[in-house]
């Protein structure tokens, strides 16, 4: 019993890397190293980011172990391997097949697979195996957990106990208070199945003999507290000398991360009076969320390998070379020769963006004209190729991107205005290791060229607010504790733990009654093949708007997450989606009806008017879910 703490863990559970951090017992806020390959080597700050990723050597005697004991199971190192050791595995594979096929990176994003979506690897020794999709399986709270044979393979709750087990341990003491952040986008069942595995995954790792002792841990809790973005906030205002105020001091989040880009608004107020008495001293209110779902750092690496393969067609013509497209690529024509889904395909994706992404992270965008590099051709046989690279195409098309996601995050800033204090200044927090980029550095730049066209652009004649940027904040290698931009999350969601003083008010929750809000543009296409949406992002539930008419009973249904829908998209772009929708049996005058029910789901009916949606008995409703394709 003495071994147990009741101070808080926060977890960021990130899609390149995790962050873990916790208070000492002097109040201090530090940070975890997890699977580092030798702990005798001095600390860098770098190693505080644990990659998430997992590499499965030999499924079978870790799946026997696993499955063996619910507490501390007898799990061997040369079975799997976590974080940055797995991680070296991915980043330094020299072309060999069998090591990426034993590697799952991205596990966040794995756990956002549609219960259709399965997922297969290979382990070193040849075994196959195939993850179901993420399930919701909570441990009975105060109950011992039990494990048997038939339990899914769930590789985010192996995760959560090789977090535990760098956790819990006499160094640091047992821990039982457990805290996570999400994307505010994240959908609440999205976010349970999560919370569920870290759950079984964290109590995996207390030693049995502390399971035994009656009372000893009906304590253990793991819970979501804050967004991701408001958890940086809260770490960076007061990291900068920052002090709130009583009408607010605003602030948005510019958050580049592996996976997306994150905006996130809002206000850091002192406590009122009555908020004093119920032991608060500060409050942070989230009033606006939104963000770019395609600008995250690994998707545009996605982004320039498509593109290099395209520039170098005619060697994967001659050489039968195969790879894949991001979800959001352009087709070109031919591409059905080139673009698979096949392991080949994706080995090939991989390989060639570890070669590409030092251009990706570098500050000078240095980049050889030629590359050469073994590939695998379609019978999967290695097989030496010369690229050629064009350093200026492909820099063309990161700054290109990543000014269209200033400019949206800007739109956005340009919506809550209204809602901000007029007598000071927003302050712009730069977070995610994107945020370090060549490019984002030189469009924040408030005296460079970029940055006054853009405000120009979408405040116009009437000007913008007042705008403090606050670059990423840096890695110390003095004090590996300090906030970065990465880091800045776990550590601030310490600050927002129970009993630290400090109120969240989440307005965009609260409006969606907990469920992350709408997240997409629907509507149709115009008489110029314009898309005109109707539905927009964080557009209240369950109120019906009406789409349009039907045509010889159909209708073409455009959808769309990029917030470019609001400026203007045509046909044929490729973040425009378009279903044809047919309705056999309506009349002239009957109109299409929607009205949104969850993050990416919308109910349809069709109805002469909007009074018959409430007065007919027989009205058909039917529902669309955006997300499924």
């Amino acid at each position: 019993m003495r071994d147990v703490c009741k101070r808080s863990v926060a977890i960021d559970f990130g899609t390149s890397s995790t962050v873990v951090a916790m208070d000492d017992e002097h109040g201090n806020r530090r940070l975890l190293r997890i699977g580092v390959r030798d702990f005798y080597q001095a600390p860098r700050g770098t190693d505080f980011e644990n990659p998430t990723v997992l590499e499965i050597i030999d499924f079978k005697r870790l799946a026997t172990a696993w499955t063996a004991q619910a507490y501390r199971p007898e799990v061997n190192w040369d079975w799997v391997h976590a974080a940055h050791e797995a991680q070296a595995s991915f980043r330094d594979n020299p072309g060999d097949t069998a090591v990426l096929a034993s590697i799952l990176p991205r596990l966040k994003q794995w756990a956002l697979r549609s219960a259709h979506q399965t997922l297969r690897l290979t382990d070193r020794q040849g075994h196959e195996i195939e993850l179901p999709p993420l399930t919701e399986r909570n441990p009975v709270r105060g109950q011992p957990m039990q494990v048997t044979a038939n339990d899914p393979f769930d590789p985010i709750e192996l995760y959560a106990w090789f977090l535990g087990m760098a956790i819990n341990w006499r160094g640091h003491g047992l821990f039982l208070k457990y805290h996570l952040t999400f994307p505010v986008k994240y959908e609440r069942e999205a976010k349970d199945k999560i919370l569920a595995s870290f759950r079984r995954g964290l109590q995996r790792s207390l030693p049995p003999t502390l399971i035994a002792q009656p009372g000893a841990w009906q304590g253990f809790s793991v819970e979501e507290i804050a967004s991701e973005p408001a958890a940086y906030a809260a770490a960076a205002l007061p990291h900068l000398g920052i002090e709130p105020s009583d009408d607010g001091i605003p602030y948005a989040v510019f958050d580049f991360g592996g996976g997306t880009t994150d905006f996130d608004y809002g206000l850091w107020r002192w406590a009122n009076t009555d908020e004093t008495d119920e032991g608060y001293d500060q409050v942070f209110e989230h009033l606006h969320s939104s963000g770019d779902n395609f600008l995250g750092g690994e998707n545009l690496l996605e982004h320039l390998v498509y593109a290099s393969f395209q520039q170098n067609l005619d060697v994967c013509r001659e050489q039968r070379i195969h790879f894949t497209r991001p979800l959001d690529g352009q087709r070109f024509t031919g591409d059905e020769a080139f673009v698979h889904p096949t392991q080949a395909a994706q080995t090939n994706t991989v390989l060639l963006a570890a070669k590409l992404r030092a251009f990706l992270e570098s500050e000078d965008g240095q980049l050889d004209a030629q590359l050469r590099i073994e590939l695998l051709n379609q019978q999967s046989t290695k097989t030496p190729c010369e690229l050629s690279l064009d350093r200026q195409a492909l820099d063309e098309l990161l700054f290109t991107r990543m000014q269209n996601g200033v400019r949206e995050f800007l739109n956005e800033l340009a919506t809550v205005r209204h809602e901000l204090p007029e007598n000071e200044p927003v302050h712009v927090l730069l977070a995610g290791n994107g945020s370090r980029s060549r490019h984002v550095k030189a469009l924040f730049d408030p005296q460079g060229e970029h940055w006054p066209q853009l405000l120009q652009e979408v405040f116009g004649p009437d000007g913008s607010p007042e705008i403090i940027i606050h670059a990423p904040l840096p890695i110390r290698e003095d004090n590996h504790h300090a906030p970065t931009a990465k880091t800045g999350v776990a550590l601030g969601l310490l600050r927002l733990c129970p009993g630290e003083g400090v109120k969240l008010i989440d307005h965009v929750r609260s409006t969606s009654h907990d469920e992350a809000p709408f997240r997409y543009f629907v509507g149709r296409l115009g008489r110029r093949e314009e898309f005109t949406p109707t539905l927009t992002p964080h557009i209240p539930y369950q109120q019906w708007h009406q789409l349009g008419p039907l045509p010889q009973g159909v209708f073409k249904l455009c959808s769309s997450i990029s917030l470019r829908a609001r400026a203007g998209m045509r046909q044929g772009d490729p973040e425009l989606q378009i279903r044809r929708l047919d309705f056999p049996s309506t009349n002239t005058q009957d109109k299409l009806f929607a009205r949104a029910i969850g993050p990416t789901r919308i109910e349809l009916a069709v109805a002469p008017d909007e009074g018959s949606l409430t007065t007919r008995a027989d009205l058909f409703l039917q529902t669309l879910d955006l997300a499924a394709g």
